[in-house]
């Protein structure tokens, strides 16, 4: 995946939330840090790893969000580095995997926003790369060999998310200027990729996030 793709992607997150904040209505911006675990066939092709995210939301209802996202993950595989020798010959291979995910969709909350704590459910649609960095040597003569994939995927999560601190501009406001929430989430991840098996994954993260 190119620096500038991913570049994008991370902006387009910071930017519809500045857009989002111009309009009447609670924005809201969250970090999340956790792990990423392949299931099924993926299982055998990944190990778990570490995760992040960047999502962006805006409250269109009481009851629904817009929510756009982007996720990184960093997965390696039971044979990452080899090292061995083959009469004068000396192979070296490093091989890192990393996961990318860009998705949009709503967020159903279960209670309205008064309540300190808010049970939800998403559902997403979205761009999910695989990306393979191989650094391979020979006699240490570097050779580079990257397989990556592109595909079309759609995620479900369950989550739960509790307002730890709450500013208000006036004493009797009945919509707070600031909150600041911490958050638990899991979501199952399904990748459609055109003529090879798709690749099922799960997330699993905490949250920090500023609603304004």
């Amino acid at each position: 995946m190119k620096i500038r793709s991913l570049s994008l992607a991370v902006l387009c997150v910071f930017v519809l939330a500045g857009r989002a904040a111009a309009e009447r209505g609670p924005v809201f911006l969250e970090a999340r840090g956790g792990a990423l675990i392949p299931v099924g066939s993926f299982h055998h092709k990944q190990n778990p790893g570490g995760a992040y995210s960047i999502a962006a939301g805006y409250e269109l209802l009481p009851f629904l969000d817009g929510l756009f996202e982007f996720t990184q993950s960093f997965n390696g595989t039971d044979g990452d580095s080899e090292r061995y020798r083959q009469g004068v010959l000396t192979f070296e291979n490093d091989e890192v995997h990393q996961n990318f995910i860009v998705a949009l969709g709503p967020r159903i909350n279960f209670l309205p926003p008064t309540y300190p704590v808010r049970p939800w459910a998403t559902v997403k649609g979205g761009w999910y790369h695989f990306a393979n960095f191989n650094s391979a040597e020979v006699n240490g003569v570097s050779v580079f060999s990257d397989a990556d994939r592109d595909a079309f995927g759609i995620e479900a999560g369950l989550g739960v998310t509790g307002t730890v601190f709450t500013l208000y501009e006036r004493e009797n406001d009945a919509v707070p200027l600031l909150e600041v929430t911490l958050g638990l989430l899991g979501s199952y991840h399904h990748a459609f990729l055109a003529n090879r098996s798709d690749r099922q994954f799960v997330t699993t993260m905490g949250s920090i996030g500023v609603r304004f």
